[in-house]
C-alpha cells in the first residue's frame, strides 16, 4: 500500500543512429483499495529525461494488457523461432 512500482513496456529507436529515444511503462499505484495503472512515457530531450502520461488515462489495472495482448505475443512469436 502507498507504493508505486512500473513494468517495461518498449523502447522506441531512432532510425537513424539506432540510439533509443522514447521508453514506455506501466505504472502502477493503489488508490482506495482499487489498483490502477498509468502508461508513461520516458523521453530523452536536449535538456535530460522527462516523463510524461501517454494516452492521458488512468485504468484500472490489467487493463493495458487486455487491450494490447498482440503486442507482446507478436514480438514473443518473432523472437522465438
Amino acid at each position: 500500500q502507498n507504493k508505486l512500482s512500473n513494468e517495461y513496456l518498449r523502447t522506441k529507436f531512432n532510425e537513424d543512429t539506432l540510439e533509443p529515444t522514447d521508453d514506455y511503462f506501466l505504472f502502477f499505484f493503489t488508490y482506495n483499495e482499487i489498483s490502477y495503472e498509468v502508461e508513461l512515457l520516458r523521453k530523452v530531450t536536449d535538456h535530460g529525461i522527462i516523463f510524461v502520461p501517454y494516452g492521458y488515462q488512468i485504468n484500472k489495472k490489467g487493463d493495458w494488457h487486455r487491450r494490447h495482448p498482440s503486442t507482446y505475443s507478436y514480438f514473443n512469436d518473432r523472437h522465438s523461432n
